[in-house]
C-alpha cells in the first residue's frame, strides 16, 4: 500500500491514513513561521572577503584560513582528518556561493556562479534542486542544517542557538509535491529517527519551491 504525501496549507489537519497493528502513523502540519527577513550571514556588517573553493573530481573543497573558518564555526562545511582542507556538501556550496560568501573555481581556473554550479551539480545529483531548496528554507529560519544519514533523510537539524552545543533534533526528508511514498519507506524513516533520538520531519517542496513542513510520529492509541 503506497501513500501519496501532497503539500497542504499548514493550518489545514491532515486525517490518519493508516492503522500498523496497535499503531496508527500520522502525518501533521507544523506550526507556520513567519518567513525571516533576508539578512547577512554575519549580521549587518558584509565582510567583502570570499571563501574560495574549487570544484574538482565531484567536490567542493577550500583551504582552511579565517574565512572558511568562520564559516565552519557557524555550521558551514566539514573538516577533512587533517584539518587543512573544508569539504563543502552541494547544497551548502550553492547557497554560500547566492548569498555571495563564496567563489567556486572550476578545473580550468573560471568561475562557476550560481547558475553554472547548479548546472554542473545536476549532472551529479539528480535531487540538488530539492535538497537546495529545502536547505535554503532552514537556513532563512535561522537554522543550522548539516548532512543527513543518508539521500532519504538528507539532512540533521538543529535548533536555534543549539549547534556545537547538543546533537541535532530533526531528520529531514525533503520531498517533492506529488511523491509516492511507500508505508514501508515511512517507517523505515521512523525507524531510523528513532534509533537516533531524532524527530522525523517530511519537506514537502511544491511546485512553486515552496516548503511545508510535516513532522511524522508513530501513535501507541493504547496510551492515548
Amino acid at each position: 500500500m503506497e501513500t501519496a504525501i501532497r503539500a497542504l496549507a499548514p493550518a489545514t489537519p491532515i486525517s490518519p491514513r493508516m492503522m500498523l497493528g496497535r499503531h496508527h502513523l500520522y502525518l501533521y502540519a507544523s506550526s507556520p513561521h513567519s518567513r525571516c527577513e533576508m539578512r547577512d550571514l554575519e549580521g549587518s556588517q558584509v565582510d567583502a572577503a570570499k571563501v574560495v573553493a574549487r570544484f574538482a573530481g565531484g567536490r567542493i573543497e577550500a583551504e582552511r584560513d579565517d574565512r572558511s573558518g568562520k564559516l565552519l564555526s557557524k555550521g558551514y562545511g566539514s573538516k577533512d582528518p587533517e584539518g587543512h582542507l573544508i569539504t563543502y556538501s552541494y547544497p551548502e556550496a550553492l547557497y554560500l556561493v547566492e548569498k555571495g560568501r563564496m567563489r567556486v573555481l572550476a578545473d580550468d581556473g573560471s568561475e562557476l556562479d550560481f547558475n553554472r554550479l547548479l548546472e554542473a551539480l545536476k549532472q551529479l545529483d539528480e535531487n540538488i534542486w530539492r535538497d537546495y531548496v529545502v536547505y535554503r528554507d532552514l537556513r532563512e529560519r535561522r537554522y543550522v542544517v548539516r548532512d543527513g544519514v543518508n539521500q532519504e533523510l538528507r539532512f540533521r537539524v538543529f535548533e536555534r542557538g543549539k549547534y556545537g552545543k547538543e546533537p541535532a533534533r530533526y531528520l529531514v526528508a525533503p520531498v517533492m509535491e506529488g511523491r509516492n511514498v511507500p508505508v514501508e519507506m515511512l517507517l523505515g524513516w521512523l525507524s531510523a529517527c528513532r534509533k537516533m533520538r531524532k524527530e522525523l520531519v517530511i519537506a514537502v517542496v511544491d511546485r512553486r519551491n515552496e516548503v511545508i513542513y510535516y513532522k511524522a510520529a508513530l501513535v501507541d492509541l493504547r496510551n492515548v
